[in-house]
């Protein structure tokens, strides 16, 4: 088993944090996953990057497909139908919508910089409900659409026309779930009014109200989702009450009893949710005899639970799988992928394989379809295919295709040597020499996946051949590795300010503007900057002996830098002035005080000015990716700036004399310390190499050496371990802003060593269920995964943490 929690499945609030993510359904080729939250959209995912890490790590694939904002309320329920051309919606503002693909639509997202892949339009609204729509469900032919909601109310539509059929009133209190007989003989729904009723599909009429395993369930959960048995001879139900015990309780098709349940989840249960396949065991003929089921139960101590009605304990128990309940679950139809979600705002996919323990034996739909059949219910109402579907009926741009009458199939291209982009379409392309394509069906084989020792060679491969401080021109396309370069050196060139004095004035702190010099050189390899401030103010750049361009300005010169790119020059009365290779003027600004240094990283230019303003310039987009930050809080009286510079990814730097490092983090708006006299080493662990933080803390310990003043380490054990945690901690947090790698791993592997000496369980499982996620990057980011070996390696060696490394390691399906 695989599990994944990919950190750009969100739904966000209008402070740009997380929102809750109430309910997911997955489309029933596999290929897409629908959600809804509390930002009252509904948001359609390819399911594509979530399983298959090497689509996830393709900027090519497209994550989000489509957001839809038609709901004024928190969106409660989301139910693709089977045949796959609807998604039904429900809302807390009362309506229950029903959303179809529109093949001409697609393009911008009105008020956001979302872009639709997809476009899935509103149909029809079907209105009668006066309070909270809660859940929604489809019958197995699509021919019904229930929905029931805090107005006690379960709403029976026509799954064609939409036309409402019957309004069921027998419930005394809000109605949280509803689930279809597959068979098609009846409907289920279930209450905070303590009962599951049991309704005839013929005759509407409560066949069954089943009382005992609910009349002390508490009413705290928003939701009560119930499942039906994919062979139709069992219901699931939620929060169901065992004595003191909170169980999911099992209703038996014949008599409607209720003497079995799911045992062991220490809070309410708020969903259940069948496997759709049926398990046989070899040998046997598939019949409804011996078929087994495979039912997940997600609860409100955030774990979720797996489970066969024929044995007595769960397959898997994920304990903490999110920070806060867990709302919904649901599964793919090929029976291999579960995905849940919470309301701490993140899914979760549990991915398993077809020869693992318990899934040998899983079933065809073709053998569920005979299981059902020997019921021999015949159903008065035959299945549809809708009439008013929007159905594309010819090729899309980009490769989106699609035969007529099909909802398209999302497929990941693959070009040996070129970016791998999905596809929508059938496979109809004739050009199969150049682009093979076929459509994904499920989680297995047909999705590509490293293999592990490819991971692992990966992984040990960018602890060497990577350096935060690279030349962008070299890389793979040139066939040539990265080379470091050494931030010393940078500071010894010049190129970054040392000794900026500061003081105080009547508006506040400022810097002092160096000094007007007749002449002022700057060299970066083979370019020259010459500034001759006696006559006209000349700037005239040279490279090597030859000239290459020359220029004016009207007043004094007073900072000046280059690189092989680009020159900038800054002037006493307050142009900043950036000029390109061959000497073209990129940029002509006017900034409110002089600069007082400027530099260059890579395609970045740094201007600290002295109104103790920091300014970055995107150069190559002509763009200001930084500006009207403050660098006054990092001064004092006794305090000045000892270097700058800016990393080639564009977070600028600042190490003081006091002496601390900050790096500027647009993530939070606010200044990150990445070294201070504090914690300037790890006990004598310094991190390896050229990178970022090995040349910051190296700068640090320079500066404090010259202060002759040590960093002190208590002789306690507990004062030793906070400062070595605190040191780790802090390092590992720059190393993601920096977007250093080879040093993230580095800090990864000591920081795990540490947590297993200590036996900080609570902060292992935290940094587990982290290394789910991925660091994001313009220049590319890593997958965090690749890490778990390293980490679970660590832990597996404390004596303390050994055991949980281990499950960890099967739950993720690990080698340590």
């Amino acid at each position: 088993m695989r599990f994944v929690k990919p950190n750009w499945v969100a739904h966000t609030d209008e402070r740009d944090r997380k929102a809750a993510i109430f309910s997911l359904s997955v489309h029933p080729d596999g290929t897409r996953l629908a959600t809804g939250g509390l930002d009252r959209k509904i948001k359609v995912w390819s399911t594509v990057p979530i399983l298959d890490p090497e689509a996830e790590r393709d900027e090519a694939n497209p994550k989000l497909l489509c957001t839809m904002s038609s709901h004024t309320g928190s969106v409660l329920c989301v139910r693709w139908a089977h045949h796959g051309r609807f998604l039904a919606s429900g809302s807390d503002d009362s309506v229950v919508m029903i959303w179809g693909i529109d093949p001409h639509g697609g393009g911008g997202v009105f008020g956001s910089s979302e872009v639709n892949v997809e476009n899935w339009k509103p149909l029809t609204r079907l209105v009668g409900h006066t309070a909270d729509v809660i859940d929604v469900a489809w019958s197995r032919d699509d021919t019904m659409l229930a929905s029931v909601g805090l107005d006690k109310k379960v709403f029976i539509w026509d799954g064609q026309t939409f036309d409402k059929i019957r309004v069921l009133t027998d419930h005394t209190d809000f109605v949280k779930g509803v689930t279809w007989d597959p068979v098609g003989n009846f409907l289920a729904t279930q209450s905070d009014d303590k009962s599951v009723k049991v309704w005839d599909t013929q005759t509407w009429t409560c066949v069954a109200s089943i009382l005992r395993p609910f009349e002390n369930s508490p009413k705290s959960t928003f939701f009560r989702r119930l499942s039906w048995s994919p062979d139709g001879a069992f219901i699931a139900a939620s929060n169901a009450m065992n004595g003191p015990i909170f169980v999911a309780q099992v209703i038996e098709r014949e008599g409607w009893g209720a003497d079995i349940s799911f045992v062991g989840h220490s809070n309410t249960i708020q969903v259940a949710a069948f496997n759709p396949r049926l398990f046989f065991n070899k040998g046997d003929i598939p019949a409804r005899s011996n078929a087994s089921c495979m039912v997940a139960l997600g609860a409100d101590d955030n774990s979720i639970s797996i489970w066969r009605n024929t044995l007595h304990k769960p397959l898997v128990v994920l304990h903490d799988v999110f920070s806060r309940p867990l709302l919904d679950l649901c599964w793919a139809n090929d029976g291999h992928v579960l995905y849940g979600c919470s309301s701490d705002g993140t899914i979760c996919a549990l991915i398993f394989k077809k020869a693992e323990r318990h899934f040998e034996d899983i079933g065809e739909l073709d053998q569920t379809e005979m299981v059902l059949k020997e019921y021999n219910f015949v159903p008065p109402r035959r299945a549809i295919q809708p009439a008013n579907v929007l159905r594309p009926t010819s090729s899309i741009s980009n490769g989106m295709v699609s035969a007529p009458g099909q909802v398209n199939t999302l497929t990941v291209r693959r070009r040996p040597k070129q970016k791998r982009r999905i596809e929508l379409g059938s496979n109809t392309s004739n050009n199969s020499q150049s682009a093979f394509s076929a459509p994904i069906q499920s989680a297995g084989s047909t999705l590509a996946r490293m293999d592990r020792s490819e991971m692992m060679a990966a992984r040990h491969g960018a602890f060497t051949n990577q350096s935060a401080f690279g030349n962008a021109d070299a890389g793979p396309s040139r066939g040539t590795k990265r080379m470091a370069v050494d931030m010393g050196d940078m500071i010894n060139q010049g190129r970054v300010a040392v000794g900026v004095a500061s003081s105080v004035g009547s508006s506040g702190m400022t810097l002092r503007v160096p000094p007007t010099q007749t002449q002022l050189e700057v060299v970066s390899g083979q370019n020259r900057l010459q500034i001759s401030n006696a006559d006209k103010h000349q700037v005239t750049a040279y490279r090597g002996s030859e000239k290459q361009w020359e220029d004016y300005l009207p007043s004094s010169i007073v900072s000046i830098a280059t690189s092989d790119r680009y020159s900038a020059i800054s002037s006493e009365d307050g142009w900043l002035v950036v000029y390109s290779a061959a000497g073209r003027r990129l940029s002509t600004l006017k900034l409110d005080l002089p600069a007082v240094q400027t530099v260059f990283g890579e395609n970045h230019l740094g201007v600290i000015t002295a109104a103790c303003g920091l300014l970055v310039l995107d150069v190559k987009a002509n763009q200001s990716v930084i500006k009207n930050v403050s660098v006054a809080s990092l001064l004092g009286t006794n305090t000045s700036i000892s270097s700058f510079f800016v990393h080639p990814t564009g977070v600028p730097v600042v190490i003081t004399s006091q002496p601390a490092a900050y790096a500027y983090s647009t993530a939070h708006g606010e200044w990150t310390i990445v070294a201070t006299d504090w914690w300037t080493s790890d006990a004598g662990v310094e991190v390896p190499g050229n990178g970022p933080l090995s040349v910051i803390e190296r700068e640090v310990a320079r500066l404090l050496q010259e202060r002759g003043v040590a960093n002190g380490f208590d002789s306690s054990a507990e004062w030793t371990s906070a400062m070595l945690l605190g040191r780790c901690e802090t390092r590992l947090r720059a190393a993601e802003l920096f977007r250093s790698r080879d040093e993230y791993g580095f800090c990864l592997e000591r920081y795990a060593g540490l947590l297993g000496e200590g036996g900080f369980r609570a902060k292992a499982e935290e940094l587990i269920r982290e290394l789910c996620g991925k660091v994001e990057s313009d220049r590319g980011g890593w997958d965090k995964s690749e890490f778990l070996p390293v980490v679970l390696g660590g832990l597996s060696r404390s004596p303390r943490l050994a055991q949980l490394a281990e499950s960890w390691a099967r739950l993720l399906d690990v080698e340590v």
